[in-house]
């Protein structure tokens, strides 16, 4: 999932939010998870004190590191930080121990090996949480390499599951899992799912240094034109349910779709173009908006549901998630019906002591509206640059629409922040205009976006004093 020290710490984004029609109506409440992993490296980012556990359901702590001897060692020496899990459980909010990760499970074969070896694991695990009282247990081994691994992580599970039933049966077991066949061959979901209670499926890193072009980090949607053909979020959650090339199913209640707060820059000239091999990694804030300050441009790509931005000089692409990728990930876990979303990783998302994204993802699945909107294809809808622009004070916004629509029309600061609600009802077809007063606005960039159903535009405004 993680990469140990190679996820690095990321706070990638451009801000702007996406309010769509149907969001999560009267689902069960563990299709409302919400589990964002806290990686202990980067605690210093971001303390304990700091993370937004209202915006929770579920805290991951990572990682943990199985021993050969079956007992359990720390990446951080600040672990198990039990004021994280006081403050945690003050809000109502579970906390997990992470174990493994892609530097640290070197050792599971070995722990699992035989039953006198899962034993011996299983109790060091037990003692872990019941005298730091964590909730449950995360495990991440990337990955079982091979028929017999796949049995020993089954067998690790059968009896952990069985020994917590005797000890504390509240206790949680839950399992990062690839994106795809790649690495998820090894993984007996059948014999699985009966005893771990939802699975963390890893929706990030379709690209990185080793691919040929650089391309989306985490697409909701793989283009046809993806140079990569690396996947996507929605083959990830078709393979697991048994709608790809896999016949064994994860129940869609258990499946918790994985996004990144990080950002990869390459060294490209463009999407799907040529990378040298060059990728760095950077968090949310403050690197994306210094960008956009220093000229880069930002882009969204309508196919794949995800932005990017471009250098001025055509030589750097960086792919991330925005408020806008984020609320329509929300919006497909809720028609597919998933158990919720999984954030790697919390101190990747904070600026000026907020979690937009976090909030953002948070808002918009606990958002309930009875307005349905109707699908609208892109040749039927379009957001026209607002004119004047630049403007001072007043701009004029118009848009196309050649079919009745539930439409959405906001517009919002760099950072995010919602300035104003210039429309939200159903809309008759035909061009409409409406005058954007700025009237007492700080110069500087603007965006203006316009949502109907799954469709989404956003242009740039500027206003200048």
């Amino acid at each position: 999932m993680f990469r140990l020290f190679v996820h690095r710490e990321a706070h990638a984004q451009l801000s702007i939010i996406l309010l769509c029609g149907a969001i999560f109506c009267g689902q069960a409440a563990a299709q409302n998870r919400i589990v964002g992993y806290y990686a202990a490296y980067n605690s210093g980012l971001l303390p304990y004190d700091q993370v937004e556990y209202s915006n929770l359901t579920d805290v991951i702590v990572a990682f943990a590191i199985p021993n050969s001897d079956g007992s359990i060692s720390f990446i951080d020496p600040s672990m198990p930080f039990p004021g994280l899990v006081s403050a945690a459980h003050a809000a109502g909010t579970k906390v997990l121990i992470s174990l493994g990760g892609a530097s640290g499970g070197t050792a599971f074969p070995l722990v699992t090996a035989d039953s006198t070896s899962r034993a011996r694991f299983i109790n060091s695990i037990i003692a872990f949480l019941t005298t730091n009282s964590y909730d449950g247990v995360d495990l991440d081994w990337e990955t079982p390499a091979d028929s017999q691994e796949t049995d020993q992580l089954t067998a690790l599970v059968r009896d952990m599951r069985a020994r917590f039933a005797q000890t504390d049966s509240s206790f949680l077991i839950t399992m990062a899992i690839p994106p795809g066949p790649w690495g998820g061959q090894h993984f007996d979901i059948r014999n699985l799912v009966a005893n771990v209670d939802w699975f963390n499926v890893m929706c990030y890193d379709f690209v990185g240094s080793w691919s040929t072009y650089a391309g989306h980090n985490s697409p909701l949607y793989q283009a046809v034109d993806d140079s990569n053909q690396a996947g996507s979020d929605s083959l990830a959650v078709a393979y697991w349910i048994g709608r790809g090339s896999r016949s064994v199913a994860i129940p869609k209640d258990k499946l918790v779709l994985g996004v990144p707060f990080y950002s990869v820059q390459f060294d490209a000239p463009g999407l799907y173009r040529m990378l040298s091999n060059s990728t760095t990694t950077n968090p949310y804030y403050p690197e994306v908006m210094s960008d956009l300050a220093a000229g880069w441009v930002y882009h969204w790509d309508n196919v794949s549901k995800v932005p990017y931005l471009m250098n001025s000089s055509g030589t750097e692409f960086i792919t991330f998630e925005d408020t806008n990728s984020i609320a329509i990930k929300v919006e497909f876990c809720s028609r597919q019906q998933l158990g919720g979303l999984m954030i790697w990783e919390l101190s990747q998302d904070l600026y000026n002591g907020h979690q937009p994204l976090l909030e953002t993802l948070a808002g918009k699945m606990k958002t309930t509206t009875a307005v349905v909107a109707h699908p609208v294809a892109a040749s039927q809808f379009k957001l026209l640059q607002n004119y004047p622009n630049p403007f001072n004070p007043t701009t004029v916004i118009s848009y196309k629409l050649s079919t009745s629509s539930y439409v959405t029309l906001r517009v919002y600061d760099a950072l995010g922040r919602e300035v104003r609600t210039l429309q939200n009802g159903w809309t008759n077809p035909g061009t409409h205009e409406i005058v954007f007063d700025a009237s007492g606005f700080a110069s500087g960039i603007y965006l203006c976006t316009i949502t109907s159903g799954s469709f989404m535009q956003t242009e740039k405004m500027i206003l200048i004093r």
